[in-house]
């Protein structure tokens, strides 16, 4: 019974990825309709399903646990496809719309590309948060389309879309040039000033490790450049800094559950997950037999997207801790984290300082000879 439990939880992670991606797909799906002269109200429809899983799949994100910084930038990207193509598509079946608001329109895709190209060259992916005036604006923006797909004419909604996305855009480059470091669901400019001031006070040298070690790169962008590195050069993974993944292992934790890895507790290492419904896992270091550090590259999935990512940046890699020891029953138990690149150093530190029965017999293990990138 535990195992079929631990099989659902596990398996309904891949809902708001499916859901995401379902509404990239339905972007070409809306291009290939208004080219075949689809009904009206089928394109609206098409546009209501997309809405429904942009709201559906951040709540259920939550509420499983699942939020992580990898799913909101995918539903980030999701959006952007999404909404090119639904451009595309009223070109194609109401030209006059853009004959009427075409300088608009054009002055939100130049906002879009000069935003994506700042926020790649200053965090090496696109920004994600999900503001609260990106809301309104998605809802106002789908009602227009809707609107005009089914009424078969525009209406003074799409230049208060279209004004509403560019100030959207200003907003987003604002809370860049504030943040210090890529974070995801940044709600208002009040919360990105927030954020950079608690950054500046924090002794932690994470500012400095994303910032000083990024390379700063200018993006041809466009509509074609914009659509392909959303597609192509935008990492599938993310973990956000103080976060740590189970990655796999022994224990009764679904594999991919996020939590945090507390180091302050002098008897042992914690992991806290779950959410609402909290849980932790303790390590005992004494218990600890041996732990091992890994950097493994980061493939990305098919051939062009790593030879194209590999002009623009070099190669990024991913950073797993494997430890294994016995728990308070003297089972044996063996886990695996991923980390995010800014903390194994601490980590190797506190695994060498507190456990030293490992370190005084497998050097390799204690991190010698495989410092973090």
């Amino acid at each position: 019974m535990e195992t079929d439990s631990m099989s659902t939880d596990s398996k309904k992670r891949y809902i708001p990825w499916m859901l995401a991606g379902g509404r990239a797909v339905l972007g070409p799906v809306l291009i290939v309709g208004a080219e075949c002269g689809w009904n009206g109200l089928t394109l609206a429809g098409l546009v209501v399903a997309a809405l429904v899983s942009d709201i559906y799949d951040g709540v259920l994100a939550r509420r499983w646990g699942c939020d992580t910084a990898g799913v909101r930038l995918f539903d980030s990207m999701a959006d952007t496809v999404f909404y090119l193509c639904t451009a595309v598509a009223l070109w194609v079946s109401q030209p006059q719309l853009w004959r009427s608001y075409g300088w608009l329109l054009a002055a939100l895709l130049g906002m879009e590309a000069v935003r994506f190209g700042f926020d790649f060259a200053k965090f090496g992916k696109p920004a994600s948060y999900h503001s609260y005036f990106a809301k309104v604006w998605g809802l106002v923006m789908a009602v227009a389309v809707v609107s005009a797909f089914a009424m078969h004419r525009g209406s003074v909604l799409i230049p208060v879309a279209l004004g509403l996305g560019i100030l959207c855009d200003l907003q987003g480059l604002a809370i860049s040039g504030m943040m210090p470091v890529w974070r995801k669901d940044v709600k208002t400019l009040g919360a990105a000033w927030g954020i950079r001031k608690e950054m500046r006070r924090d002794e932690v040298a994470r500012r400095t490790a994303y910032r000083l070690r990024e390379r700063r790169r200018v993006i041809l962008t466009g509509f074609l450049g914009m659509v392909l590195c959303v597609g192509i050069v935008t990492p599938a993974f993310a973990v956000d800094a103080g976060q740590a993944e189970y990655a796999g292992g022994t224990w009764h934790v679904p594999k991919g559950t996020v939590g945090t890895l507390d180091t302050t507790a002098p008897a042992g290492l914690v992991f806290r997950y779950g959410g609402a419904s909290a849980a932790e896992v303790a390590i005992d270091y004494r218990n600890i037999s041996n732990f091992e550090y890994t950097s493994p590259v980061a493939h990305h999935l098919g051939l062009l997207p790593f030879i194209v990512r590999g002009l623009i940046r070099p190669q990024e890699r991913r950073h797993f801790f494997s430890i294994r020891y016995k728990d308070a029953s003297d089972v044996v138990q063996v886990v695996v984290f991923e980390v995010p690149k800014s903390d194994p150093r601490v980590l190797l530190e506190v695994l060498r300082g507190r456990a030293p029965q490992v370190c005084g017999t497998q050097k390799v293990r204690c991190g010698i000879g495989s410092e973090p990138y």
